[in-house]
């Protein structure tokens, strides 16, 4: 409903991955996808998405902490 009346860009976001990314946008439900969890631990998300490759897990004990400690440290593809 609220992509009926609104004539501005929509964001949607909440537990997003790849195929239900696709299949919402492909709906035209909205503009954008907005994937943080995926994107802390993947740094390298579009890559993996594009190529099939697994995804890290997220480590939630280091979301919003002080330090490098889950922000820089999860490995990239080769």
């Amino acid at each position: 409903m609220l992509r009926k009346l609104s004539h501005c860009a929509l964001i949607l976001s909440g537990g997003y991955d790849l195929q239900r990314a696709e299949s919402d946008l492909a709906a035209d439900k909205c503009d954008l996808v907005a994937v943080g969890r995926p994107i802390l631990a993947n740094p390298d998300l579009v890559r993996r998405w594009q190529t099939g490759a697994a995804l890290n897990v997220p480590d939630p004990t280091t979301f919003y902490t002080p330090g490098p400690k889950g922000y820089t440290d999860y490995p990239a593809l080769a």
